[in-house]
């Protein structure tokens, strides 16, 4: 329709109570063509992009450490994710870490196929498992679950927990988070007796909620593991945990916090 005023229609059927056309200017040009009023075409120039920011805080250097085994370090952020933007001396030293887990009762999970295919015999033995994880994944950190104390899923006794984390521990030489299985009373009892058996290692406890912190906090404290903090999406109560686990003695390089997530 380039230089066209007037548009003839052929063989066209309207049906209509109220019809009506209008036809607006060419609104689209090239930049190339782009003109400014007085001005004459607009050239265009690069311009390199820069963006000085300074952040006053900077988020603490977590280690899990392995006395015959390896480190891995969380933490130390300067500046937001992904702000790479504002050069190497300001970018984040630690990339994520994922942690791979692993469950004392992973044969009676339900599970997809294609992940029961994947991970075959493994998953009746979790010290196994965890050796898959890190041999054909490379997972730099396992946390092991202990589901099956829980009285709902099976009462097993503490010892079978202990005795699949110690044989975890040997089975691979990469950080373990011990989690826990969700029934307060039996997680306090997990925690009592896994804390002690690891203490030569730097670990995580996980976790510590508004129902456990005064006893899980204190075990953290006297075996030198990290722990996790659990609390509601609230600013608040997350403030509030962070500042009773400090009043108990854990050092600020041994929280971890959980803030969960929300939807909008």
């Amino acid at each position: 329709m380039k230089d066209t005023e007037e548009i003839e229609l052929r063989d066209v059927d309207l049906f209509a109570d109220y019809l009506e056309f209008q036809m607006l200017p060419q609104m689209v040009v090239s930049a190339a063509q782009a003109t400014l009023p007085g001005i004459g075409k607009a050239e265009w120039k690069d311009v390199k992009f820069k963006l000085d920011l300074n952040y006053p805080g900077k988020i603490e250097t977590i280690e899990f450490v392995r006395s015959k085994g390896k480190k891995v370090t969380i933490g130390g952020e300067v500046v937001p994710p992904f702000y790479n933007f504002l050069g190497l001396d300001k970018r984040n030293p630690n990339p994520p870490l994922v942690t791979y887990d692993v469950f004392d009762m992973g044969s009676k999970m339900m599970l997809p196929k294609p992940i029961k295919q994947e991970y075959g015999e493994v998953l009746q033995h979790p010290a196994e498992w965890a050796k898959f994880a890190v041999d054909k994944f490379g997972a730099q950190c396992i946390t092991f679950h202990s589901l099956e104390i829980d009285p709902a899923m099976g009462d097993a006794p503490i010892s079978q927990s202990v005795k699949y984390l110690e044989d975890i521990l040997q089975a691979v030489d990469v950080p373990v988070i011990i989690g826990c299985s969700g029934n307060k009373k039996k997680d306090i009892e997990l925690f009592e007796a896994t804390a002690p058996i690891t203490e030569s290692e730097v670990l995580m406890l996980s976790a510590a909620d508004k129902a456990t912190w005064e006893e899980v906090i204190p075990l953290a404290v006297k075996y030198d593991h990290n722990c996790l903090l659990w609390t509601s999406l609230d600013l608040n109560n997350q403030i509030k945990m962070n500042k009773d686990a400090l009043e108990l003695g854990l050092p600020r390089n041994r929280i971890v916090m959980d803030p969960t997530c929300a939807t909008a």
